[in-house]
Formats: C-alpha cells, sequence, structure tokens
C-alpha cells in the first residue's frame, strides 16, 4: 500500500521491510531511536547523517540503469552532490542513512506507484527535502495522489535536463526564501478561472467533429457557463447539500435548449464531458494552489453534481421519446 508499511513479502524480504516507514505509522513526534528499536533498525540505518559539504545532496531513484548512469554526472556537474537508488529498498537504505536536500524520484520503480513509498518515508524522516517525481503519463488521478503524498511537484518524462536541474533549483530557493504558500479552495479557483473555463470549453466545441456541425454563434455555445459555474461553486460550500431546485430547472431547461438546437443525447453527453476536463485540467495545473486536505473531497463532491445536472439535461431527450411513442 502506498500510504501504509505494509509490502508484499514476495518483493522485499523481511530484512527490508523492517526498514520502510510509512507516514501514518507513527505520530510526528517519534524519534529515529525509537523508529530503530521498534522496526529493529541498525544504528547505521537509522542515523540521519549529517554532511559537511554546502553542495545541495539530491537522491536520485530510477530502475532503469542508463538514466542512472547518464543524469547523475549531469547534476554533479551542477553543482549538487548525488546518490543513487535503482530500487525500493536502496532508495530506503540511503535515507535511513544520509541526509538530503532533495528526492528525485521515478513514479515507478519497479512496480507502479512505488515512488510515493519513498516519498513517504523521505517525509517522514526528512520532513525539510524537497520530494520530486518523474512521471512518463501526467494523469490527473496522478497528480491528485501526488498532493495527498505531498509532493512537492512532478516532472513529466522524458524531462529537459535544463528544465529539471532549473525546476530543483527554484525549489531550493523557494524552500529558502520564501513563507508557506496560502492554499485555496476549490469553488475559490473555479471562480477565478471562470473566463479560463468557457475559452477552453469553447474550443473544444469548435474542434469535436460533431458538436461542430451544429452552426452556433460562440455565445450560444457557452452562454450557459457562467450560471453552471455558479450553481456548482454553491454546492461546494460548506453545509450545502444536493442540488437546489434552481439548479435542476436550470439543467432541464438546458437540455430543452440544446435539443432545440439539434443536439443529440450524445452530443449533449460530450458537452459534459469536455466540461469535465476541462476542471481536470485547470485542478492539475493549480494543484500547488489548492487546499490539499479537501480537495479530494470537493472534487467528488464536484463530479457528483455535474453527472446529476447531466441526467437532468437528457430528461427531455427522454420524456420527447416516451411521447412519440
Amino acid at each position: 500500500m502506498l500510504r501504509g508499511i505494509a509490502l508484499d513479502p514476495a518483493r522485499y524480504p523481511t530484512e527490508t521491510r523492517t526498514q520502510i516507514i510509512g507516514p501514518l505509522a507513527f505520530p510526528k513526534q517519534t524519534s529515529i531511536i525509537s523508529l530503530r528499536r521498534r522496526y529493529k533498525l541498525p544504528v547505521a540505518l537509522a542515523t540521519v547523517t549529517l554532511q559537511q559539504s554546502n553542495r545541495k545532496r539530491i537522491l536520485f531513484v530510477d530502475d532503469e540503469p542508463s538514466i542512472r548512469l547518464t543524469l547523475p554526472p549531469v547534476l554533479a556537474e551542477n553543482g549538487f552532490e548525488v546518490r543513487v537508488a535503482g530500487s525500493v529498498p536502496e532508495a530506503l537504505l540511503e535515507i535511513n542513512s544520509h541526509s538530503f536536500d532533495v528526492l528525485l524520484s521515478d513514479l515507478n520503480i519497479g512496480e507502479e506507484g512505488d515512488g510515493f513509498l519513498v516519498v513517504s518515508a523521505m517525509r517522514h524522516l526528512q520532513p525539510d527535502c524537497i520530494n520530486l517525481i518523474l512521471t512518463g503519463y501526467p494523469a490527473f488521478e496522478t497528480a491528485l495522489q501526488a498532493i495527498h503524498n505531498q509532493v512537492d511537484d512532478y516532472l513529466i518524462k522524458p524531462a529537459d535536463v535544463d528544465s529539471l536541474i532549473a525546476t530543483v533549483k527554484d525549489k531550493l530557493v523557494d524552500r529558502s526564501s520564501k513563507a508557506p504558500a496560502t492554499t485555496n479552495r476549490l469553488a475559490a479557483v473555479l471562480k477565478d478561472n471562470s473566463k479560463h473555463i468557457a475559452a477552453q470549453m469553447l474550443d473544444a466545441a469548435k474542434h469535436d467533429a460533431a458538436l461542430s456541425t451544429i452552426r452556433l454563434s460562440d455565445e450560444e455555445r457557452i452562454d450557459h457557463l457562467p450560471k453552471l459555474l455558479a450553481m456548482l461553486v454553491e454546492t461546494l460550500q460548506p453545509g450545502q447539500k444536493g442540488l437546489s431546485k434552481e439548479t435542476v430547472r436550470f439543467a432541464v431547461e438546458h437540455g430543452k435548449k440544446r435539443s432545440r438546437q439539434g443536439y443529440t443525447i450524445p452530443m449533449v453527453i460530450t458537452e459534459y464531458r469536455y466540461f469535465n476536463n476541462v476542471i481536470y485540467d485547470l485542478v492539475q495545473s493549480q494543484l500547488a494552489a489548492l487546499d490539499a486536505g479537501t480537495l479530494i473531497s470537493e472534487m467528488r463532491s464536484l463530479l457528483n453534481s455535474v453527472y446529476s445536472l447531466m441526467e437532468k439535461s437528457l430528461e427531455p431527450y427522454l420524456t420527447t421519446r416516451s411521447s412519440t411513442k
């Protein structure tokens, strides 16, 4: 499991599993000495060594030998001291044996999502370390898991080396010079980006093979969005349960309007799907500014509301079909 310390015995032997630290296993006040006693770690593994070097130290974790051979020398040339691990057990040994300023880990180290396990260990033992994940497929679910596991940022593979180094340096500067960033609730982000959402929706509709066959002005394609967003923001307010009667009526009227304009049922579904995709992309781009503690529950509530609105927008189509039989 990514959030705990339970590991498949077939993958990790007993002596390795006793070294794996999960963020939910102990209170924040747990000391290194108590960890060593509790998990029977050798003294050498339970001690985070203070380094005398002024060079920032990076732990690079990747199961691809070619990358482990090529990237560390480049990082070293740019002023970093680099230690390398090719597996989760090797990474955990490094975390227990040395102090680091930056963790740069592949998302999938042998098994899918193993990079988050390494981040969890680093977060517990070295909370000031910057944690960066390398991933080849930046899906929304990956980004959401990243924020839940307190990853500072994630980079897309194949990563441009100059960009990677710049990101690492920027994160180090941010850590030392900036106060903790304030976070926003999802409702505030939706309100602040309403024009962006409308622009993305319009672009998606105009480039869709089916939707573009319906001759509408730009305004007619997106004139429902301001009210739709306002109603969805309302559903995210504390204490709000379900859709209001006004919101339901709006969704039904939107379905009637689309029917008169020539939209088919699949077209209405496509329109709502594009809306979901635009929200996903927006959240992914705003991860650093969003409140991680509430984001997952708010996204669940938002998506449930969107699906309910879509069902209401389809009711006029179903009613028309029933009346014609």
